[in-house]
């Protein structure tokens, strides 16, 4: 019984996990956030609400372009087209 307690708990668990990390990643997420830059590829001090908009994983701003590698909810991971210095910036909405 408490196998298939533990079973059901992972499973649940694992579904929220994989949910959560496709909503932090997703454009909506990433463009309703305010994000400051930290380091490394620089598409922009401060990327505010409506400065910027993300499509087919590239994110555009009026200094630049970079793909989108990851966002964690706190921090976004973006990558330059061209050179593939990975640029940091912090969530703060």
């Amino acid at each position: 019984m408490k196998k298939r307690i533990l079973k059901i708990l992972s499973l649940i668990t694992g579904t929220a996990t994989v949910v959560l990390g496709l909503y932090l990643n997703s454009p909506s997420f990433i463009e309703k956030q305010d994000w400051k830059y930290t380091e490394g590829n620089h598409i922009g001090d401060w990327l505010a609400k409506n400065s910027f908009q993300i499509d087919n994983g590239i994110i555009e701003t009026n200094q630049g372009k970079a793909k989108v590698i990851f966002c964690y909810g706190k921090e976004l991971i973006i990558e330059n087209l061209e050179t593939k210095e990975k640029g940091f910036y912090t969530n703060k909405s």
